[in-house]
């Protein structure tokens, strides 16, 4: 008897721990704290930076750079930084301009990224191998300065989409981030008066099925069919004939002022009653909406 009973208690505990499994994987805490930075891949990583530092005044995130051939400079946008960039060799691609940019992906804050690998296994979202990035940190001595982690599952051939997470040790995120966005409120948003960056708009061209994926992600989108991401900009899948980033929305203080400026500097695109938009020409084939 004494052995059944035995049997009986580890098969119990066996069951009891299952049981205890299961409804720890059913507890989902969140993946994703915000986007981090927005990407434009260009061969004139330069001109762009110019373009929004320089003359639209946004604050610089990190100075524009060349190591080993490969640019890159940030901007703030309030609410995300903007990294242009190109890599080394570099070739032109065909049907594009020499100076044609494109977004490239968007790079998103995890939650923490411990966590969230946890969580992205619960919701059966697959992922690549944390990435390290090695550096000198601010202290001196040698260490991690930021990890990626790609998700493929989201990603497409001219989109990558992608966990970035600095070390404490390298950047205070949330300081840095509320530096760079009171630089912007003070210079008042610059000529255009930019708060932030509304939304980003992707398009997919299996829609329904990118909808999905991006749902066990972020979770149910809101009432007007985005997904509005903490405090960086909401994330709005659109029907499109490639995969692709389609375009961003900068929040301005008032159309009638980023109108005025957009005329006098000769940068106006379309414009209606809610929405204005940049000429593409002028920002190397991207599109860029304001809205009020």
């Amino acid at each position: 008897m004494k052995p059944r009973n035995t049997s009986f208690i580890v098969i119990l505990s066996f069951a009891v721990l299952l049981a205890a499994s299961a409804q720890t994987a059913r507890r989902k805490g969140p993946i994703i704290r915000q986007a981090d930075h927005l990407l434009i891949e260009t061969r004139d990583p330069k001109g762009l930076f110019d373009f929004f530092a320089g003359m639209l005044l946004l604050p610089e995130a990190w100075p524009i750079s060349d190591n080993q051939g490969f640019m890159s400079g940030g901007v703030s946008a309030g609410n995300v930084n903007i990294e242009f960039f190109r890599y080394a060799g570099q070739k032109k691609s065909p049907g594009r301009t020499a100076a044609a940019a494109r977004f490239a992906g968007i790079a998103f804050e995890p939650y923490p990224l411990s966590s969230s690998l946890r969580e992205l296994q619960v919701e059966g979202i697959p992922y690549d191998r944390p990435e390290p990035y090695m550096g000198t940190l601010p202290k001196g001595t040698r260490g991690v300065l930021w990890t990626t982690v790609a998700l493929p599952s989201l990603s497409k051939p001219g989109m990558s989409i992608f966990l970035y997470e600095y070390s404490p040790e390298y950047l205070k995120v949330d300081i840095r981030r509320k530096q760079l966005g009171n630089r912007l409120l003070l210079n008042g948003g610059g000529p255009l008066g930019i708060k932030l960056i509304s939304e980003i708009v992707i398009a997919a061209r299996n829609l329904e099925k990118d909808q999905a994926v991006w749902r066990k992600l972020l979770g149910a989108p809101g009432p007007s069919g985005n997904w509005r991401v903490g405090a960086g900009p909401a994330i709005r899948l659109v029907r499109g004939a490639e995969d692709r980033i389609q375009r961003i929305i900068l929040k301005v203080e008032s159309l009638e002022r980023a109108k005025s400026f957009l005329r006098e500097t000769r940068l106006l695109g379309s414009t209606s009653s809610k929405q204005l938009s940049i000429i593409s020409s002028k920002v190397q084939g991207l599109t860029i909406s304001l809205v009020e």
